[in-house]
């Protein structure tokens, strides 16, 4: 991840953009919200807390802590609440009074808190004495003497470093909490403060609960300490306290920058989704750093000012505000990240043209926004070809590993043919229309299949389906990136029959309930993961854009003419049952049950569609009355000339991926439009 980021940082450099630089023990509270919020305790001059309420979210985001060491911080850090109760009408009681139910019982509660039920031990107290004396110290030893009288956070350094004795905090925060309820109020906040509901099960010492608390003082007198200036001040403090392991004056690190602090571990990046990300981590156990005799931070030197820049290009590079733009969700533990060579005045929404945005979005189309984002690259260079797109993405393998799973370098010029490419191969299917249910009950609406963004690919083809449309797991067989590539690689035909083995392999139960549907005239779903309904027959088309075949020639070959034969025959069967079985249609039509064996041996399915035809087709050609007789003369004559279409070409055997992909996009396809076609209110 170095190397990518140094090429940011140089391009950052190069644009005149500086990054804030944060001191790296200076980190981001954990995401604050409903479920997990952060206490905001007021400490007065007589060290007294004097109030407590919870940080709002969006302050929260501007807040950090000093963490010389791990779990242990200021002004920020993690608590336990006073008292531990695991019986079941405890718990009861305690909802009950949380959701305002009945008035709180005091003398209740105050049996409950005894010291049996103490939640704090002496681990939990030693962590308190680090939080409130030994760093707030250790933090006031780097402030010079002239800044100290400018500060309100050095008020609440000197009160903290007051609460001297182990329990002053733990009781001071008690006295707090019962003389707020014995006023009846803020029960609903303080509540997790005092009592955590714990599990019998459990052993006591490792089911404490955790919660988040920010110190600040009620008599600030410039900005509190939870404000954007204030902890701007600590990090000036933090960032030119200089205490680097200096190495000698001609050493150099791998990137030819001065060699200092190098046996320090890389500074760790918070980025938004997934969490913390180490920059680099080497571990001196690992048995393949004995290969070359170098371990730890002799296997790549990396100095001071190297690990500052890289540092801070990733934390410009993943800001909150740049979603969409320089970095976007692939899942829930991915992240990809793009940016061109020259970085521009004006943000290019270049993961939004992956198909990344943010959820308050409107997602335009990806030609839409593939235009968008070309028209910008041209405002940067004129000549695409040397503009270069660094593109690469981030994945939380688990909670202490990050991995690059993809990094790959494009000129501008290849995303604007890419694009047209990508574009012309989701077209390159045949007409299909899809009868959908819209927001308002009971109307319905038709609808195209559409282009997918490059991150879509992924999610459509691992999702697995069964026959009745419905869908319960997903194989992640195919990575996030993979979408990327093929958009962007030139030679992305060599992995598209694998692409196409998986789509059709776990797709092909949606496909046919898909296209018995249609065949039924009946009207579908496309909300949540039934919008795959008409994002994988464009993926269809452009898989087989890309292995050359293209819909002008295909629609005209032995497989797509077999799943066109199915679709008529389906249509057959169903206006048959609609006129004669009173419009009782079976679970399945005939050409829907002859489709799995269509897809593997096409002469025996057409051989059975012949037999169990016959009643239907006979049937139809003696139909002449009724509103659907013409209907039943159009199916036929349809039926007719695609057979005879079709006994002019060669019957295979078997049917590769490509011919399975043509068979079904045939039984998908709409009919063709002729001056003789009855009106679609007949067809209804």
């Amino acid at each position: 991840m170095l190397n990518e980021l140094t090429q940011l940082a140089v391009a950052l450099d190069y644009a005149g953009i500086s990054p804030k630089e944060w001191s790296p023990f200076l980190k981001p509270l954990p995401k604050v919200g409903n479920k997990n919020p952060c206490f905001h305790i007021f400490i007065g001059k007589d060290n007294n807390i004097k109030n407590i309420d919870l940080v709002n979210p969006d302050v929260a985001v501007l807040l950090r802590k000093y963490e010389p060491s791990n779990g242990n911080s200021f002004p920020g850090f993690n608590i336990q609440p006073l008292f531990r109760l695991t019986g079941d009408e405890q718990k009861k009681k305690l909802k009950d009074w949380r959701d305002a139910k009945e008035p709180i019982n005091f003398k209740i509660l105050k049996e409950w808190c005894s010291k049996d039920n103490e939640n704090w031990s002496d681990k939990t107290f030693l962590k308190i004495k680090k939080c409130l004396v030994e760093i707030p110290k250790a933090f006031l030893s780097k402030v010079d003497s002239e800044k100290q009288s400018n500060s309100d956070v050095i008020k609440l350094i000197e009160r903290c470093i007051n609460l001297q004795t182990n329990n002053e905090f733990q009781r001071k925060l008690e006295f707090y909490i019962w003389e707020k309820f014995e006023k009846g109020e803020s029960v609903k906040i303080l509540l997790p403060l005092l009592v955590y509901e714990g599990d019998v099960k459990k052993e006591k010492s490792k089911d404490t609960g955790s919660i988040s608390v920010f110190l600040d003082i009620p008599d600030w007198k410039d900005f509190p300490v939870t404000h954007k200036k204030s902890i701007e001040w600590l990090n000036e403090i933090l960032v030119t306290d200089h205490n680097y392991d200096a190495g000698s004056s001609g050493d150099l690190d791998a990137y030819c920058k001065i060699l200092e602090n190098a046996s320090a571990k890389l500074p760790e990046v918070k980025l938004p989704v997934i969490a913390n990300v180490k920059l680099r981590a080497m571990n001196s156990e690992s048995p393949c750093q004995t290969r070359y005799n170098t371990i730890d931070a002799e296997s790549f030197p990396v100095g001071q000012e190297s690990r500052k820049l890289a540092k801070g290009a990733l934390e410009w590079l993943g800001d909150e505000s740049r979603e969409g733009e320089t970095w976007g969700r692939a899942d829930g533990r991915e992240l990809v990240f793009a940016y061109p060579s020259i970085l521009p005045e004006v943000p290019l929404k270049i993961t939004a043209c992956f198909g990344s945005h943010k959820s308050n979005n409107t997602e335009a189309r990806f030609a839409d926004a593939a235009q968008d984002v070309i028209k910008g690259l041209k405002g940067i260079s004129k000549d695409l070809k040397n503009l270069h797109l660094n593109v690469f993405s981030l994945k939380k393998m688990d909670k202490a590993r990050t991995k690059v799973v993809f990094y790959r370098n494009y000129s501008a010029q290849r995303l604007a043919d890419a694009a047209n490419e990508w574009q012309a191969g989701c077209e390159n299917i045949p007409d299909i229309s899809i009868r959908a249910w819209t927001d308002k009950k009971g109307e319905w609406d038709t609808h195209k299949p559409v282009t997918p963004y490059p991150l879509q690919i992924a999610k459509c083809l691992n999702r697995v389906w069964k026959i009745d449309g419905t869908t319960e797991c997903e194989t992640p067989v195919i990575a996030n990136s993979r979408g990327i590539e093929l958009l962007l690689e030139e030679q992305s035909e060599i992995f598209v029959p694998h692409l196409l083995t998986v789509l059709l392999q776990n797709s092909k139960g949606l496909l046919l309930f898909l296209g018995g549907a249609l065949n039924r005239n009946e009207i579908v779903s496309l909300k949540g993961l039934d919008i795959h309904k008409i994002l994988i027959p464009s993926i269809l088309g452009l898989l087989l854009y890309k292995l050359n075949h293209k819909k002008e020639v295909y629609m005209n070959n032995t497989p797509f003419l077999v799943g066109r034969m199915l679709k008529l025959a389906d249509e057959l069967h169903a206006l048959y049952c609609k006129e004669v079985r009173e419009n009782n249609l079976p679970p399945q039509l005939i050409g829907n049950t002859l489709m799995t064996a269509a897809l593997e041996s096409p002469e025996q399915a057409l051989s059975q569609l012949a037999l169990r035809l016959k009643p239907y087709y006979g049937w139809a050609r003696t139909f002449q009355k009724g509103e659907n007789a013409k209907l039943a003369g159009y199916f036929i004559g349809l039926y007719a000339n695609t057979a005879s279409q079709l006994a002019g070409l060669k019957l295979p055997s078997r049917f590769n991926d490509a011919d399975r992909a043509q068979v079904l996009l045939g039984y998908l396809a709409s009919n063709p439009k002729k001056s003789d076609k009855p009106d679609s209110s007949d067809s209804n």
